[in-house]
């Protein structure tokens, strides 16, 4: 056979080996073919949400908080991009719920904004939800328990009652970046927090095993894509944090 036949036939196998392959993915994740295929071969995994400016909306409830007409059980839920895309208010609807959610953002992020969009509003409690984008081979577990610490201390300091919780896992695309464990990683943060709750007795919602399958990994059947949650995923994450927001609030 001509060389040139014997490229066109080996190139056109490769093309359909990644096209079945994408094709899996997409079934498998409901994620993008080609997004994966970039992920793979840039070895980065950082799924970016738009970012959210809640300047409007801290400024009309520090006026309520003025003028004595806030509503009553307000929770701060503050996070990334899980946090954003969840609709609070029909998950919690007993409970006033402040969505300050920022997809994408990593923990120095929202150090910088916990001022702004947690004490200043003075909500009763904040819980503190970190997305597992933060764990990656050029950030140290000890900046993500730093920045918990800290988050922590500066809500009891602003009379406002802090609610930790564990990361989600995600899938398993995600469970690796090159030789990097993300799953072990995270595995390991989440024992921290576990712990960290417990010696300092701070109320804990433990959204990994309320939503890991048995492989500890975020399960398809919950996932729109190997980071991000859907409905059921939601459901289940709503269900572990309940009945810790209702004692956090004296509500039980």
């Amino acid at each position: 056979m001509h060389i040139f036949w014997k490229i066109i036939l080996v190139g056109s196998i490769l093309l359909n080996l990644v096209a079945i392959w994408g094709f899996f993915h997409y079934v498998r994740y409901g994620g993008s073919p080609l997004g994966e295929l970039k992920r793979k071969l840039t070895g980065s995994s950082q799924q970016v949400a738009p970012r959210q400016s809640y300047a409007e909306l801290n400024e009309q409830l520090k006026k309520q908080l003025a003028e004595g007409t806030a509503p009553d059980n307000r929770v701060v839920f503050f996070g990334a991009s899980i946090t954003r895309r969840w609709d609070l208010e029909s998950a919690f609807p007993e409970v006033n719920m402040i969505n300050r959610g920022v997809g994408g953002q990593l923990v120095p992020g929202m150090l910088s904004r916990f001022k702004r969009d947690v004490l200043d509003l003075k909500p009763e409690a904040a819980i503190i939800k970190f997305c597992s984008i933060n764990i990656r081979p050029h950030q140290t577990l000890t900046m993500l328990k730093d920045g918990m610490t800290m988050m922590v201390q500066m809500a009891k300091q602003g009379n406002v009652k802090p609610i930790v919780s564990t990361i989600i896992p995600a899938g398993k695309p995600e469970a690796h970046i090159g030789n990097f464990s993300v799953a072990d990683s995270l595995n390991q943060f989440n024992s921290w927090v576990r712990s960290f709750a417990e010696q300092h007795n701070l109320a804990m919602i433990d959204f990994a095993r309320a939503i890991e399958d048995e492989h500890g990994f975020l399960p398809r059947d919950c996932s729109t894509d190997p980071v991000h949650v859907n409905d059921k995923g939601y459901q289940l994450l709503a269900e572990a944090a309940r009945p810790v927001i209702h004692r956090a609030l004296g509500l039980e």
